[in-house]
């Protein structure tokens, strides 16, 4: 990550990468950053690992059109920091461009060197379930 001179910009910019990732469902560079023990949650308790999320990244059914961040913040300490905001992906349903806002806590750890993504929580769209979306995690 040039140019980046501390560990809060660090994980900025890997938060920035991965949605970028998500938008382009890169599932084969998002499982490289992707901490051992990875899990992905809802507020409802549910929990997939790695395998299910990069699963259900590969397999959504809509047209992704970008995916961003808004109200991105970090918190780091010396082998953990936590990302909350607001992820924005603009899809394309049924001819008709949506904007599917979602909520999400990301917590990264340092594996060696590097920040990795060890737990992601996806507190669903911003307005209420859509399930015509049917988009997979955040």
């Amino acid at each position: 990550m040039t140019g980046v001179t501390s560990p809060a910009e660090e994980v900025e910019a890997l938060a920035h990468r991965i949605a970028e990732a998500i938008g382009g469902r890169d599932v084969t560079w998002l499982g490289g950053v992707l901490a051992p023990g990875f899990v992905h949650r809802t507020p409802e308790g549910d929990a997939t690992d790695a395998d299910a999320f990069l699963a259900a990244i590969a397999g959504i059914r809509v047209e992704i059109l970008s995916v961003s961040l808004e109200q991105l913040a970090i918190d780091v300490s010396d082998f953990a920091a936590l990302a909350t905001g607001t992820q924005v992906a603009r899809v394309r349903v049924d001819g008709q461009e949506v904007s599917d806002r979602r909520r999400f806590v990301d917590w990264f750890v340092k594996v060696g060197a590097e920040w990795r993504l060890r737990v992601a929580i996806d507190f669903g769209d911003e307005k209420g379930p859509d399930p015509s979306l049917d988009r997979g995690p955040a």
